[in-house]
This record gives C-alpha cells, sequence and structure tokens, in this order.
C-alpha cells in the first residue's frame, strides 16, 4: 500500500457492493466506483484531472496526505467526524455524511481542478464548527434548492470567514 503522497493519480474500479447512491469511495488511492462510466471518468486521462468526479476523489487522497501521511489516520479521523455527525441523520439520511469535514472541503473544491494538485487542509477549518452550528446549516441546506458544493461556497465558508469566499 502506497502513502498518500506517493499517489499522484487516482485509479478506480468497478465495485457492485458500493451502495447506489454513492458514485465513488477511495480507498487507499484507489477510487471503487458501482458504474463503469464512473470508472472509465476517472482513468481516461490518467494523470489530468479532468472530471469533478476525479477532483473528489483526489481531494481525499491530499487529505490522507495532511494527515501525517497517513492512510490509518485519515481513515480514524473520518470515521470519527462520521459518529460525532450521527444525531444530523434526524435533519436528513445523509447529513451525517456530507457535514465530515474531509467531505465539506472536497464538495467545496471538486470543481477546482488545481486544488486537487496542492495541499487539501481546508477540513481544518470545517473540523472547528459545532454540532449545533452543523445542524443549523443542514436545516437551511435542506431548504436551499442548489448544488451541495454551491451552498458550502455561497453560504457557509462566507459565514464562517466573516466576508466572501
Amino acid at each position: 500500500m502506497k502513502k498518500p503522497s506517493k499517489i499522484k493519480a487516482v485509479t478506480a474500479k468497478i465495485a457492485f457492493l458500493l451502495p447506489s447512491r454513492f458514485r465513488a469511495i477511495t480507498l487507499f488511492g484507489v477510487a471503487y466506483c458501482n458504474k463503469a462510466k464512473d470508472a472509465q471518468e476517472i482513468n481516461k486521462s490518467g494523470d489530468k484531472i479532468d472530471s469533478v468526479l476525479k477532483c473528489h476523489e483526489t481531494i481525499h487522497v491530499r487529505q490522507a496526505e495532511s494527515t501525517k501521511n497517513s492512510w490509518f489516520l485519515y481513515y480514524l479521523k473520518y470515521i470519527w467526524q462520521w459518529i460525532c455527525n450521527f444525531p444530523l441523520v434526524f435533519v436528513g439520511w445523509h447529513m451525517a455524511y456530507k457535514f465530515i469535514p474531509f467531505e465539506l472541503e472536497a464538495y467545496a473544491n471538486e470543481t477546482n481542478y488545481d486544488y486537487a494538485y496542492g495541499k487539501a487542509e481546508q477540513w481544518r477549518l470545517f473540523k472547528q464548527l459545532t454540532l449545533k452550528e452543523k445542524r443549523n446549516y443542514a436545516k437551511q441546506y435542506k431548504n436551499a434548492h442548489c448544488a451541495f458544493r454551491d451552498f458550502i461556497n455561497n453560504v457557509m465558508l462566507p459565514e464562517m470567514i466573516g466576508g466572501y469566499y
């Protein structure tokens, strides 16, 4: 198993056991997809990041690099954040997942292909949110009727940093 810093490009494989609501899940630098077209989208251009899905999954690799270059620490923190967010399922079944700091960063930057080549440490900012703040944002998002990345970039981040993002 390669350390996160040694992975230059995410590759994809098909995994038929992946829940249908997920397009991909990245495990140790490999994106497992439940649809062949999603795997092709990730694999088609080698090292070049030219799709939202590939960018999102590559950001997760960069996040693992930012957790002392350790897959173990990354997944431990990821699972811990999901457990801490579990009360958000009462707002919406997927909110515990969506408000994991690693997911917030990946969704916010999934259309910024250059971001996936650099350091991914914005999750540390999102980690500072309290459960109460996440609950309020989750409720706002439910009523926002927009893409999750747009909600993060146009509502959450400006409020969190006290101005326009």
